[in-house]
């Protein structure tokens, strides 16, 4: 494979993020335990997420929006001031968090940059998004930022033609399947799955086709120059 754009996945490829989710999630529950039990809180909380995201898409400020309406929906509107503030308080810390990069990352990206082009392709907030990218201080790695409302082949096939990136020369390297690999793969490129300690259940596909062409899996990202050292030579 003549690889000549390696893409990077950022929310827990690049560095953790789930984990001040799941934080944010168990708070949540904690506020909202007048009300309702844990698990009737995750099953709105998840439905109010998934039917938003049309409207608010991804990332903090979507999520924080989604939490204040389940709030007012789980608690029939009596939830008040003080609790809906917390609410805030919660998307704040989020947003403040201390970026903290994933094993072997900042090693890799120095190894491989000498050798190739590497972009970030992302979702979320245009500003939360790059503004990560400059506090986990790793901009200079990078060609380039994308930042996407969606992760679809359309959406990957406008960034190739906005960079002229061929599929067939393009790498991507994410946590999820139904994000990262299955859309590349879709328009012929190639893709390295490494998986993160926790995946959002939205994320996932059963059943996805381990065998495919272009399909590549790690244990962590200190193994991907091996892999690309290995897939380069194949003709």
């Amino acid at each position: 494979m003549n690889i000549e754009m390696i893409g990077f996945d950022a929310d827990d490829t690049l560095w953790h993020t789930e984990i001040h989710y799941l934080k944010a999630q168990e708070d949540f529950k904690g506020l909202l335990s007048p009300w309702a039990t844990p698990e009737r809180i995750d099953e709105l909380l998840h439905a109010n997420i998934l039917d938003n995201l049309p409207r608010y898409g991804y990332g903090i400020k979507a999520f924080v929006l989604s939490l204040i309406e389940a709030a007012i929906h789980i608690s029939d509107g009596k939830i008040g001031a003080n609790r809906i503030e917390e609410i805030l308080s919660i998307g704040k810390r989020m947003l403040a968090a201390e970026i903290i990069l994933r094993p072997h990352v900042r090693d890799t990206l120095q190894t491989l940059k000498s050798a190739y082009p590497m972009m970030i392709i992302t979702k979320g907030d245009l500003l939360d998004q790059t503004t990560k990218v400059k506090r986990a201080n790793i901009g200079e790695f990078f060609s380039s930022v994308e930042v996407v409302n969606e992760k679809s082949p359309e959406a990957y096939t406008r960034i190739f033609e906005k960079h002229r990136i061929h599929p067939a020369h393009f790498l991507m390297v994410g946590n999820t399947l139904r994000s990262d690999i299955q859309p590349v793969l879709a328009l012929g490129g190639a893709a390295v799955h490494i998986p993160a300690d926790s995946t959002w259940f939205h994320e996932m596909v059963p059943g996805f086709d381990t065998a495919q062409n272009g399909f590549y899996e790690l244990e962590h990202m200190g193994q991907l120059p091996a892999l690309i050292n290995k897939i380069s030579d194949v003709i």
